[in-house]
């Protein structure tokens, strides 16, 4: 029996390095942002900011994240970016005053773009010559496992011990999966007299660099980060106040850290299906299905105030099965519509534009909130986005003749 390629093992230290940035450090931070808001006496409008110090610093990085990757490595960075986590966490546990959480927020920042998605798509397009999308789909959903266990784990510890206790014992957790990483994660094939994964052996056939579609002119680029910039809406403040939004209109505790649990298992799942959709059906097709159910689940969002207990785990199915859109998608793209040597850079920008939403958009919900004393505008806006960002992308889709099956099966 043929061992499995060391690819695997690659892409399970990404996993565990997303299980880290993006979950510890972002998804689950939800779980945290109303108890802090509760024992600082901070407004709204104070709690959404901290969120939106993260997003600064998000993209901040993102300036130098390329350049480090190449200087340092893509193992070291991504190892950086989860230590970066772990000292956010120490750094929150401290905080007595809005500027300490702020500094906190900023570490946070920096930890989830060191590990986050573009060492990732880097590292994964490195050791990956078929199945990259499968491979960088079941990378990602490391961020959704985090958000399966760790909720009512952390509820409770700060239910019992308070809430420096739960930060410090998120600390921890995020340090012993940087030296997993660590063990597992290397640059490139080479490094361990290896070749990329390929399906037909361990040998990868030679392939000429992928030229950029004919119609890819600078104005689709400009539109393509334009809707990269609407995503970050839902992608970022949307899904990170979802505890404060239910919190709000009365929902238990209880029943809050059981929905953030089973965000997770959905995340995880819905990572893997956009992965399998995109490979499958093509991005033309998958950009619907992964649009159409962020929308449907925003706008579940905005019946909240009807009190009913099934409909936010019907709201939080739909956005999670949507939720890759921040973050496989804004992989996949730039594969579809840029040349090889430019996926790199096509990455990146495609980040930073989701950044800039999640930062720009990142205040509004408690903007919103303190003005219609609820955060169900913000949800209506944030479903009118995603409408907004799926046609922008069919349209580029459309005109690079890129709107059959065949897109995406280069990754």
């Amino acid at each position: 029996m043929r061992r499995p390629h060391y690819a695997w093992l690659v892409c399970l230290g990404g996993a565990l390095v997303l299980f880290s940035s993006v979950g510890m450090g972002v998804n689950v931070f939800t779980i945290y942002q109303p108890e802090i808001i509760r024992l600082n006496s901070f407004t709204n409008a104070q709690g959404s900011w901290i969120t939106t110090i993260r997003s600064l610093f998000i993209l901040a990085s993102l300036f130098t994240v390329n350049q480090l990757c190449t200087r340092l490595g893509l193992r070291r960075v991504m190892t950086l970016g989860a230590l970066l986590i772990a000292l956010s966490c120490v750094c929150f546990a401290m905080a007595s005053n809005f500027f300490m959480y702020g500094c906190a927020a900023a570490l946070a920042g920096l930890g989830y773009c060191y590990g986050g998605m573009v060492p990732l798509s880097l590292v994964i397009g490195a050791w990956f010559q078929d199945r990259r999308s499968l491979a960088l789909g079941l990378a990602s959903a490391g961020s959704g496992i985090s958000t399966i266990f760790a909720p009512a784990i952390i509820t409770w510890i700060m239910k019992h011990h308070g809430l420096r206790t739960a930060f410090l014992w998120e600390a921890a957790v995020v340090l012993l999966t940087a030296l997993l990483a660590w063990l597992l994660i290397r640059d490139r094939p080479a490094d361990l007299n290896l070749e990329p994964y390929h399906l037909d052996g361990t040998t990868a056939s030679v392939s000429t660099l992928k030229p950029a579609p004919s119609g890819m002119t600078p104005a689709l680029s400009v539109l393509l980060l334009f809707s990269a910039l609407l995503v970050g809406a839902p992608g970022g403040p949307g899904f990170s106040h979802l505890t404060v939004l239910y919190t709000h209109e009365g929902y238990d505790s209880t029943l809050i850290a059981a929905l953030m649990s089973y965000a997770g298992l959905v995340t995880f799942l819905g990572k893997i299906i956009c992965g399998q959709v995109y490979d499958r059906f093509g991005t033309w097709r998958g950009n619907y299905y992964i649009f159409g159910t962020t929308v449907c689940g925003l706008l579940v969002c905005c019946l909240a105030p009807l009190k009913n207990s099934v409909l936010p785990f019907l709201a939080v199915t739909l956005i999670c099965l949507g939720i890759p859109v921040s973050s496989v998608s804004l992989s996949v793209w730039p594969a579809d519509l840029y040349a090889d040597d430019n996926y790199a850079k096509a990455v990146r920008a495609n980040t930073a534009a989701y950044t800039c939403g999640m930062l720009i958009f990142g205040p509004i919900p408690g903007m919103l909130a303190d003005r219609f004393n609820s955060y169900v505008p913000a949800y209506a806006l944030f479903a009118a986005f995603s409408g907004g960002a799926l046609a922008l992308i069919q349209l580029i889709y459309l005109r690079t003749g890129l709107s059959g099956r065949a897109a995406a099966k280069q990754m």
